[in-house]
């Protein structure tokens, strides 16, 4: 058991665990091959106090190709009571090593809400550092009504210049708004503002902002519908040329359904401006994702999924910058199988193709993936 583990469950803290590792291997393109081993290790750890919660996590991971290459990305956070219906949040994370940015890899953990289709750079393998620091205030103003407010400090990108090159070190601030009021019981409304400054290592500044209205309904008792839809305003520039700023449209719809007790349907749609990772341009993306999944948990199951982006806007033209009309795909088909309550075993096939591949990068790949999955739960 890592060191860490044993000094959590020590000091009293509730720990969950999981520990991932997968082969793959498909076919080589422009002599590029995906073809590799990884193993990830996830530990989340709680502990419950008089005013609040601490939460600790650390996800270590390993990929051999080439070579071998090593990530951990880790975060505390404290969630601190301050009445009966206000919390004050604290988190920070962060993150350091070579990350796989194989368009053919497993799908990279992702905040709840949050959905990135984001084409990978050129070069498989970027060192990469990571901080996010963010403060959050939530309150409820009545049983109906509730509010929060959070900013945050983020950096992501290279470590050096020729990590930079592949994606550039990004840092800035990050600030967001929300009202949520539950109109009845199966619909709820909410507004947002987000608003979001980026400079880039390679001169580039880019600046969104967006305000929606989004409505949520339950329609049956296990499907729901999600919308929301307003402006949004998106500026970039350099430090030696004026700045470029253009209105933009910002949209997203989101449906999940239960459709019967094997038959499980996710669909979404978005379209919102960006600070694209691999350039610093401003661009509007639009992007679509869907997911079918047949069978029942502790049972034989297979998964489908599909998402895929499209460019909108051009941005100021270099290599890596894109253009309107770039497309990319990424699909997966897979089967589970249980081996016993805490582990699983899953094999399949992924796939990825770019309409515009950037340099040295090839337009399409697939492979071949195992997987096996164990779960920690007595970790506690």
């Amino acid at each position: 058991m890592p060191v860490f583990a044993i000094a959590m469950l020590a000091s009293g803290f509730l720990l969950d665990g999981s520990l991932t590792t997968e082969g793959r291997a498909g076919s080589t393109v422009q002599g590029q091959t995906p073809n590799a081993a990884a193993v990830t290790l996830d530990l989340q750890a709680r502990s419950n106090m008089e005013d609040g919660i601490l939460r600790l996590g650390l996800t270590p991971s390993a990929v051999f190709s080439d070579g071998s290459q090593y990530f951990a990305r880790g975060f505390g956070q404290w969630d601190l009571r301050l009445d009966g219906t206000s919390w004050l949040r604290l988190r920070q994370g962060l993150g350091y090593g070579t990350v796989d940015l194989s368009p053919v890899a497993a799908a990279p953990i992702q905040a709840p809400g949050t959905i990135v289709v984001q084409p990978p750079p050129a070069t498989r393998f970027v060192s990469v550092e990571e901080s996010n620091s963010s403060i959050e205030l939530e309150w409820g103003e009545s049983r109906r009504l509730r509010m929060s407010g959070s900013a945050a400090w983020l950096v992501a990108g290279g470590t050096d210049s020729f990590a930079q090159q592949a994606l550039p070190l990004g840092r800035g601030p990050q600030a967001q708004a929300v009202v949520q009021w539950a109109a009845s019981k199966l619909d709820t409304l909410r507004f947002e503002a987000n608003g979001r400054d980026t400079r880039y290592s390679n001169g580039l500044r880019a600046t969104v902002a967006s305000f929606t209205a989004g409505w949520r309904t339950q329609l049956t008792r296990n499907t729901n519908l999600s919308f929301s839809a307003g402006p949004g305003f998106g500026r970039s520039r350099t430090s030696d040329q004026p700045a470029s700023a253009q209105p933009y449209a910002v949209a997203t719809a989101d449906l999940n359904s239960v459709a019967t007790r094997d038959l499980l349907v996710s669909m979404g749609v978005s379209v919102e401006p960006l600070g694209d990772a691999l350039s610093g341009d401003v661009v509007e993306r639009s992007s679509a994702r869907a997911s079918l999944t047949l069978g029942r948990p502790g049972h034989v199951s297979v998964t489908a999924r599909a998402l895929g982006s499209l460019t909108l806007t051009s941005g100021s033209g270099t290599p890596t910058s894109p253009e309107a009309g770039d497309k990319f795909l990424q699909g997966e088909l897979g089967a589970a199988l249980p081996v016993d309550q805490s582990s699983s075993l899953s094999l399949g096939v992924r796939g990825a193709w770019f309409s515009r591949p950037l340099p040295g990068q090839p337009p399409g790949q697939w492979v071949a993936f195992l997987t096996y999955v164990l779960r920690l739960p007595l970790l506690r």
